[in-house]
């Protein structure tokens, strides 16, 4: 295996890996990690600090070489044949990504940073940018309720709104499946619950598939469909989040007591329980 993504047009959108396995040198990062995600699903990617959750994004992507297994991106009927490998212009168009960090160096508009999502898109770079393009920025703006910050120099914006800025970079991209690294980290509690309804609704009425690596566990357990489970580049366990969010687990995975509940819609929630006096946590001092 060469672990090159190839595309198919036999199924429907989404993504299969088999034995992803990648490596910083000879220090081991993902190992052996097979799954398979569906159109129209909302995978959440969670585990501790250093698991291999942002690794696994930065190898669907094409950022990283797997050094061995197998990257399989399926299309809608009606796509051309089988690729041995994407192109970047076609990997951009089929994957959009929000990265933990926005790394926005440049003085520009919130309004052109966001048509920046449409380049893939572009038949005619010596054109620019068409009508369409144009109204599409526009309504993303409108459902991010950016509106009044399109003409602002993305400089000049907090985190948060710079943050909001890029995930409405994604959103014109119109990317089949849709990679958030962290993506709400920076947001508060009214923002990311807004972005989150917003990456549900995709998954629900346009059959987007999401990937979102997340920390927060009752943000996961609340908008996933499934959950996967990493801890030291393994899969550890994968499933839906009253399965897979269990007392016993979240011990097994981040080292800490909780009490885990369920609400009234059958999600469960986690409640960290504070350390007693004289007990610390694994590793720390």
């Amino acid at each position: 295996m060469d672990g090159r993504p190839v595309f198919s047009g036999e199924l429907p959108v989404g993504i299969e890996v088999r034995g992803l396995r990648f490596a910083y040198r000879d220090r081991p990062v993902l190992r052996d990690i097979s799954l398979s995600l569906g159109a129209g699903e909302f995978l959440g990617f969670l585990g501790p600090n250093g698991s291999g959750k942002s690794t696994f994004l930065k190898n669907l992507l094409g950022f990283l070489k797997p050094s061995a297994g197998r990257i399989v991106f399926s299309g809608s009927p009606g796509d051309p044949g089988a690729l041995s490998e994407f192109s970047r212009a076609e990997r951009a168009r089929r994957l959009a990504f929000v990265p933990q960090s926005p790394g926005i160096r440049s003085s520009l508009s919130v309004r052109d940073l966001v048509l920046m999502g449409r380049l893939p898109h572009l038949k005619d770079r010596w054109a620019g940018y068409s009508g369409e393009d144009r109204r599409m920025v526009e309504e993303v703006l409108r459902i991010l309720d950016m509106e009044d910050m399109a003409d602002r120099d993305v400089m000049s914006l907090s985190g948060g709104e710079l943050q909001k800025a890029v995930i409405g970079r994604c959103l014109v991209q119109e990317g089949d499946i849709i990679l958030l690294d962290e993506a709400t980290s920076g947001l508060d509690l009214n923002h990311t619950i807004e972005i989150m309804e917003l990456m549900r609704r995709k998954a629900d009425r346009e059959a987007k598939t999401i990937v979102a690596v997340l920390h927060d566990l009752n943000l996961a357990a609340q908008y996933c469909d499934r959950i996967v489970l990493l801890k030291d580049g393994k899969l550890r366990y994968q499933g839906c989040p009253p399965d897979i969010l269990t007392e016993g687990i979240v011990e097994e995975i981040y080292g800490v007591r909780a009490a885990v509940k369920i609400d009234e819609d059958g999600r469960p929630y986690v409640l960290p329980r504070r350390i007693r006096p004289g007990k610390e946590l694994s590793g720390v001092s």
